[in-house]
């Protein structure tokens, strides 16, 4: 047999060599092509995850600035509200646009999402603002009614269903892309004996394309951890909750999403100091952080006094020469570079926020932008609170008003109507005695007309009493409530459990609350029974008048518990009804002495004890003329 020369064996060789790497350039291709659509997939994803968010971002400012708007009518909210409505707008064409390029199973959730955000503000928001301009009072009962919050809620859920889903594309783009890399791999370990340049090139190639598919999903969840945070943070803020909570929220928030030992939330007080209001430090390191309520001095130099001085983000990475004493606690601390950014409220600087990092390099240089973020947040919160705060202020300063104003009616009532219908009596009284003999029928109309005009007296006392009870301001609370409880005609249990005097407003506030129930109870519970309690415990008083009648009372329905609501809540105090149908009804009221003192405090002069003498000498005159006639 005839050996083959070696054209033949190099040919050999080469269809040998030529098949495995026909197979491992054909692998490369699916490779190539497959990574080249899980980078399209990964950027689709990461941007419709990003402008959903910041469709989320905007609907909860939205929200914020409708609230706000409603409960204070202050022109900023609503021209940040129209702001962010043209905004929205305009973000919510740009999600339309990033989800028709997607697969339409992927892009129904999200027009679903973009159709119930859109419903949200035109069905709610834009009714609401609408009602802010026209009838403040309705907008404010619309913010009340808690439907706002719920299809808030509601809205939120879908969201973070529809990230979780843009998340899992992501998660699943980059196994995708480890599996076409492994495949790619086996290629490149066939094709190794036949060209080793090849081999070389073709391992490194995957490599090469791969890295930045997984930075981009590396970003991907960065973004997604931070819109998280954001969002965590908005939520707080929407709901109201105090600035306290929102501090340490951001704070932990900025530290967890930033990647940095120690954060911190300071404010700028009036002696040329920062008061620390928040913090947060990594629970792996030792805690060094100032105390609550510690005070740094604003020195010329620090991060601190660069963020107060030009209001923008600052930082400094060199505390081995510094003298200020945030600069010696910062080097003793271990801490070489601190980023300040300011925190804002209706424009002006309140504060600031500040990283504290102990690493050697220094925080990327897009931090600044994205605390600015949380700032933000932290001037939303504080803006509220402070809105919360004159609300009740001034729901506070008419209810003062309106009890004035019965002080007044019933002097008015003492010094003219009273006494002038006392002397009236006595002069026809008079009168009667002087009656010739033989004028019965006279001096009986006489007799009649002074038992007229000592009816009018007692309804007059009586009316007087309404306003403002003699038998409170002279005696207490305690007698007050047991003469209400003798002039019920549903039979009352009163259980007091003090026994000494509480400052007038708090006095003023029981008893009225405690009439207005058993009014209620005497003309709609069609109870037999009414059992009122009285407590004081941790400085907050606490009634309650609980019956066994029908139920089914609503605080929103009827004037008088709607200002008795008013008249509690502007003590700081709350109050509740809880009327189950056909289980009887418990009306639920707690004040805090504290606050009400602090209130009367600071208010004018307090005509007290003018008062109380009045309604004393009122029913002492009243009883007089009763004698009298």
């Amino acid at each position: 047999m005839r050996r083959r020369g070696p054209a033949f064996r190099l040919i050999l060789v080469g269809g040998a060599m030529a098949l495995p790497m026909i197979g491992a350039f054909a692998l490369l291709f699916s490779a190539v092509t497959g990574l080249r659509d899980a980078d399209a997939t990964a950027r689709r994803s990461a941007a419709v995850l990003i402008s959903a968010d910041r469709l989320d971002r905007l609907v909860l400012a939205l929200d914020g600035d409708a609230r706000a708007l409603a409960l204070t009518g202050a022109p900023t909210y609503l021209r940040a509200y129209d702001a962010e409505r043209a905004a929205f707008s305009g973000e919510e064409a740009n999600f339309a646009r990033l989800t028709a390029r997607v697969d339409p199973d992927e892009a129904r959730p999200a027009r679903e999402i973009v159709q119930a955000d859109d419903a949200y503000v035109r069905d709610r928001l834009t009714p609401l603002v609408n009602a802010a301009r026209g009838d403040p009072a309705g907008a404010r009962a619309m913010v009340r009614d808690g439907q706002g919050l719920s299809r808030l809620s509601s809205l939120r859920e879908r969201s973070a269903g529809f990230e979780a889903a843009q998340t899992n594309a992501v998660a699943i783009s980059g196994r995708h892309a480890a599996e076409v890399a492994r495949r790619t791999a086996v290629s490149a370990v066939v094709c190794a004996a036949a060209a080793l340049l090849l081999v070389s090139f073709v391992a490194f190639l995957p490599r090469l394309v791969v890295r930045p598919i997984r930075r981009a999903a590396d970003l991907a969840d960065a973004l997604a951890d931070e819109q998280r945070a954001l969002r965590r943070v908005a939520t707080l803020v929407a709901c109201g909750v105090s600035p306290a909570q929102v501090f340490d929220a951001v704070a932990a928030e900025v530290g967890r999403v930033l990647k940095v030992e120690h954060t911190s939330i300071i404010r700028f007080e009036h002696d040329e100091t920062a008061r620390v209001v928040g913090h947060w430090s990594d629970p792996r390191v030792p805690r060094a952080m100032p105390p609550m309520g510690g005070r740094w001095p604003v020195e010329d130099g620090t991060v601190t006094a660069a963020t107060r001085s030009t209001e923008r983000p600052a930082r400094m990475c060199d505390y081995e020469r510094a003298t200020s004493a945030i600069g010696v606690w910062a080097r003793q601390a271990g801490i070489r570079c601190v980023v300040g950014c300011p925190v804002k409220v209706e424009g002006r600087v309140w504060g600031a926020m500040f990283l504290h990092s102990m690493d050697e390099e220094p925080p990327p240089g897009a931090t600044e932008e994205r605390m600015r973020q949380f700032t933000e947040l932290v001037g939303t919160a504080i803006a509220g609170a402070q809105s919360r705060s004159d609300l009740l202020a001034s729901r506070a300063r008419v209810v003062a008003a309106a009890d004035e104003s019965r002080r007044r009616i019933e002097r008015d009532l003492h010094d003219g109507a009273q006494q002038r219908l006392v002397a009236l009596a006595l002069r026809v009284r008079t009168l009667e005695t002087s009656v010739a003999p033989g004028q019965e029928r006279l001096r009986a109309q006489m007799s009649a007309l002074v038992d007229d005009l000592s009816g009018v007296l007692d309804d007059l006392q009586e009316v007087s009493r309404g306003i403002v009870p003699p038998i409170l301001g002279r005696s207490g609370l305690g007698p007050a409530l047991r003469s209400l409880a003798r002039r019920s005609p549903v039979a009352v249990r009163l259980g007091m459990g003090f026994a000494e005097r509480l400052p007038e407003r708090v006095e003023v506030a029981v008893y009225y609350t405690a009439a207005e129930a058993l009014t209620n109870v005497a003309k709609h519970a069609g109870a037999s029974e009414v059992r009122v309690g009285l407590s004081l415990e941790n400085g907050t008083v606490r009634l309650s008048v609980r019956d066994d009648g029908r139920g089914g009372a609503d605080l929103t329905r009827g004037s008088g518990l709607v200002g008795l609501k008013d008249r509690v809540e502007a003590l700081g105090g709350t109050i509740e009804i809880i009327s189950p149908p056909g289980d009887g009804t418990s009306v639920l009221a707690a004040i805090p002495v504290e606050r009400a003192e602090d209130d009367a405090d600071d208010g004018a002069e307090r005509p007290d004890r003018p008062v109380r003498d009045a309604g004393a000498r009122s029913e002492d005159l009243a009883k007089k003329g009763s004698d009298l006639l």
